[in-house]
């Protein structure tokens, strides 16, 4: 998103040197993380003073802070300090994933209310992405329907080298230093989906057009191409997936 910030300035008009860029990322990306931690370790120290048990309101306090956690941090973020705030709210959620839960009263309340929160999240951005698409695509020449199935595949190779070359330090990253076993990687290869951040994104350009830099036949290509490989991967790889998983035998039980 940070890198994606940096090009739609560039896009916009604005002349920005190797220099300036640096300097954007690093007060983009490191003092967002830095205000997100402290927002995070902020409303961490007030649910933990709303853990009283035998108050009636307590978990929906908590419920509440952990809601205003995620906007403040974004708002203080983006709006006081331009910096990122998806970077400051990722921090911030980070932080009290990891220190939150012993202080928590209800797991399932605050579970079920945040599924509900992600599921009405993405069901919108869905279904606006859907409709705009759906309205563009009338206009699309035919040849961008190749390009698209084209740019699918390369995304899916691309995916999996990385992966696939990553495998050494991914086992690194493991809590036992347990390499990433070959099945494992090639689901991680297969199972990458597109979705609400890539179309969000995408929904921008099509309706600003950084500032009207960019043609209208561009903005709509953007959004047909992004839209087309979240469909692609919802309708391919998800539902084939499981039948790889099957194949692979990832989820065989071991014989005792």
């Amino acid at each position: 998103i940070v890198l994606y910030t940096v090009a739609y300035k560039l896009l916009s008009g604005e002349n920005l040197d190797a220099g300036d860029v640096m300097v954007f990322l690093v007060k983009t990306a490191l003092y967002a993380w830095i205000l997100g931690m402290l927002i995070g370790s902020l409303f961490f120290l007030w649910i933990r003073c709303a853990r009283d048990k035998l108050n009636h309101d307590s978990s929906l306090i908590q419920v509440s802070l952990t809601i205003a956690c995620a906007y403040s941090s974004f708002v203080v973020a983006e709006g006081l300090f331009h910096i990122s705030g998806v970077l400051s709210t990722v921090a911030a959620s980070l932080v009290l994933a990891h220190r939150m839960w012993p202080e928590i009263i209800n797991h399932e309340t605050m579970h079920t209310i945040w599924h509900v929160l992600e599921y009405l999240g993405n069901t919108i951005i869905f279904f606006l992405a859907g409709s705009l698409t759906g309205r563009i695509m009338v206009h699309i020449p035919v040849d961008d329907f190749g390009h698209l199935i084209v740019i699918y595949m390369v995304l899916v190779i691309v995916r999996s080298a990385l992966i696939l070359c990553s495998r050494p330090l991914l086992g690194l990253l493991h809590s036992e230093r347990q390499p990433l076993q070959l099945p494992d990687a090639l689901v991680m290869c297969w199972g990458g989906l597109r979705g609400a951040v890539g179309l969000a994104l995408a929904i921008y350009v099509q309706i600003d057009r950084a500032d009207g830099q960019i043609s209208q036949g561009s903005a709509d290509k953007v959004l047909f191409y992004v839209g087309g490989v979240a469909l692609l991967t919802l309708a391919i790889n998800a539902t084939t997936c499981p039948i790889l998983v099957k194949k692979l035998g990832i989820t065989n039980t071991p014989e005792v």
